[in-house]
């Protein structure tokens, strides 16, 4: 039921930080940091803005989101061992009462659970769903689940910030989505005052062995695409990034970034936030949701310690729990928004789903901001 269903996600968050993020931690001081410091030395007579161009600009937030590998590929390796061994259609079953709150049903469960890995199959995986406005209801709500690459910067940013409660706490914010979630969609459902109890009929596939293959087929295949996004999206936008904080002047805090940050700095206060490179970093998100990461690393650089606890040094305990939260919650990426209108058959889908989840994420951002404060939680 849903305790069993609790506790695989449990599981899987656990092992993230256990086995994930050592390795993520040795990718960086490894082979990352060492390549850096090496093209710096080569390039010492170089002019300063082709070592900045390639030691910030390209390693510095490529070579930073290549550390999230040993997270994504434990993530995908547990998401296709579920769906192997036949797991995932009895989890529709279990969450058919759930969705039916929401004016949904089972079948929704499906393309929604396929949103943890990314929120483009989600949108795209709908299409098994008959009833075209039941449909259309879980193409909004699929951005509301934390895809891996979310996820991969909370567990990036998660130990930094909680230290030893790091899994604890992002098993909170996952459930903390799906509460959103299942509010959001039961307020639509009201709104609209429709019927939605259709029966949920599905054929369960029997247990059976999960196959290493087939397993490894789908890691492979997803871990694939994430690196071609690192070698053209993610790259393209980190050099950009990166230009923009240094132009007109050289220097970070004179830049264009810098101005745009500042401009929106009034609106990250509400959430604790002083430092205007937070906001720009998920602003940058809508690209990728990688570039929160990649654009943290292109502005923090240069401050010593390794990034996470340079990003935790500016900010309170519910300062970072917000920035969590926000990311979490925050509008769907380029691709995502592209598919929206794609399978909802206009433009104006894509608008209402970034415009509401906009409010969404900075309203429960501030709310949770405040209450972590009324709690003594530091500020």
């Amino acid at each position: 039921g849903l305790i069993v269903l609790s506790g695989i996600f449990a599981l899987v968050f656990w092992l993230t930080y256990a086995v994930a993020t050592p390795l993520q931690s040795w990718l960086d001081s490894a082979i990352v940091q060492p390549l850096i410091t090496g093209i710096q030395s080569v390039l010492a007579g170089a002019p300063g803005w082709l070592v900045g161009l390639l030691t910030e600009g390209v390693l510095g937030g490529v070579g930073t989101v290549i550390t999230f590998l040993p997270i994504l590929i434990l993530f995908f390796a547990m998401l296709g061992l579920l769906e192997d061994v036949g797991y995932l259609a009895r989890a529709a079953f279990v969450m058919d009462r759930f969705m039916h709150l929401m004016g949904l049903h089972g079948k929704s469960f499906l393309p929604l659970f396929l949103g943890f890995g990314c929120n483009v199959p989600a949108v795209m995986g709908t299409r098994i769903i008959e009833d075209q406005r039941v449909r259309l209801m879980t193409i909004i709500l699929s951005p509301l689940v934390p895809c891996a690459a979310r996820l991969a910067v909370v567990a990036f940013l998660a130990p930094a910030f909680f230290g030893p409660h790091a899994t604890i706490a992002t098993w909170g914010l996952v459930t903390f989505n799906i509460l959103v979630l299942g509010v959001l969609g039961a307020l639509i459902h009201r709104l609209l005052a429709a019927d939605s109890d259709s029966p949920f009929i599905m054929e369960l596939p029997l247990y059976h062995l999960p196959n290493a293959r087939t397993i490894g087929l789908f890691v492979w295949h997803n871990t694939l695409a994430f690196l071609r996004k690192a070698g053209t999206i993610i790259l393209i936008f980190s050099v950009l990034i990166w230009a923009l904080s240094v132009l007109p002047s050289g220097e970070v805090e004179q830049s264009i970034l810098a101005w745009l940050g500042r401009a929106l700095t009034p609106i990250g206060r509400w959430m604790g936030w002083t430092d205007w490179r937070l906001i720009t970093a998920l602003l940058s998100s809508f690209a990728a949701k990688e570039n929160t990461i990649v654009t943290l690393g292109i502005l923090y650089r240069g401050e010593g310690m390794d990034l996470a606890q340079r990003v935790s040094s500016t900010l309170s305990p519910a300062g970072a729990l917000a920035f969590l939260v926000v990311q979490m919650l925050f509008i769907p990426c380029a691709a995502t928004t592209a598919i929206i209108r794609q399978e909802g058959g206009a433009w104006k889908w894509g608008a209402i789903s970034v415009g509401l989840l906009l409010i969404v994420s900075l309203v429960a951002g501030m709310l949770v901001y405040q209450a972590a404060a009324l709690l003594g939680l530091g500020v």
